[in-house]
C-alpha cells in the first residue's frame, strides 16, 4: 500500500525510501518488493546497522527527515499507512507542512554502550556470512549471541525466526504467531538469566 501512497502524493520534494532489515540479504525481501511493484528505493540492511545507528528495536518504523537532515517525525513500531494518524503525518510532511508531534517512544529495560552495539553489528554480519555459505546453525548461534546482548531487539529476533520458521513469514506473515511466540521466548530467557546488559526487567504482575 505504500506504493499507492507514494503515487498519490506526487510531490516533487518528497522521496520515499524503504529499508528492509533482513540478515538473509536482498533475496529475502525481494518477493515482497516485486509484488508491491515498488518504484521507490528499497535498501537492505543485512547486519542491523540501521537499528544500531537509529536505536530502534522494533519494525515497522517511520522516520520523516527534512531537506536539512532534521528528523521531523518518528514512530518506532507499528508505523503503517493503515493508521490514519501515520498517513496524515506523511501527507502533511510531503506537502511541506508540519507532520505533528512524534509519539512517545516505548521505555526500554536497559541501555547499550558503544562497544555492545558494535559487537552486535559484528555478530549479525558474521551470521550473515556463515548463512551465505550454508553454515546455518553457526549463523543462528551468532545471531542468538547478538540477541542475548539486546534481547528486546525484535529486529534480531525476527531475523532468527525468519530462518527457523520460514513458513511463518512466507507467503504471508503470521502476526498472531509472533504475538504468542515473543512472550514465550522472553519468559524462558528471563528465567535463564538472559536479560540484557543492565539486568533483567521485572516481570509484570499478573492480574494487576
Amino acid at each position: 500500500m505504500w506504493q499507492q501512497v507514494y503515487q498519490g502524493i506526487a510531490s516533487p520534494g518528497f522521496e520515499l525510501i524503504a529499508v528492509a532489515v533482513d540478515p538473509g540479504g536482498p533475496d529475502e525481501p525481494r518477493p515482497f518488493v516485486e509484488a508491491a511493484h515498488a518504484t521507490y528505493p528499497v535498501l537492505v540492511d543485512s547486519t542491523g546497522k540501521s537499528s544500531a545507528a537509529l536505536g530502534f528495536k522494533v519494525v515497522p518504523n517511520g522516520i520523516l527527515v527534512d531537506a536539512e537532515g532534521i528528523v521531523r517525525y518518528r514512530r518506532d513500531g507499528g508505523f503503517s499507512n493503515a493508521n490514519a494518524a501515520d498517513l496524515a503525518a506523511v501527507e502533511r510532511f510531503a506537502r511541506g507542512g508540519d507532520p505533528g508531534q512524534s509519539p512517545d517512544p516505548s521505555p526500554v529495560a536497559y541501555q547499550l554502550g558503544a562497544l555492545e552495539r558494535e559487537l552486535i553489528t559484528t555478530k549479525m554480519e558474521l551470521g550473515r556470512v556463515l548463512d551465505s555459505v550454508g553454515r546455518r546453525e553457526e549463523a543462528i548461534a551468532q545471531w542468538r549471541d547478538a540477541l542475548h546482548l539486546d534481547p528486546e531487539n525484535l529486529t534480531i529476533r525476527k531475523a532468527i525466526w525468519g530462518v527457523q520458521f520460514p513458513e511463518r513469514f512466507h507467503p504471508v506473515i503470521d502476526w498472531d504467531w509472533q504475538r504468542e511466540q515473543l512472550p514465550r521466548e522472553r519468559a524462558a530467557e528471563i528465567a535463564a538469566g538472559i536479560c540484557g546488559p543492565d539486568g533483567c526487567p521485572i516481570p509484570a504482575a499478573q492480574g494487576h
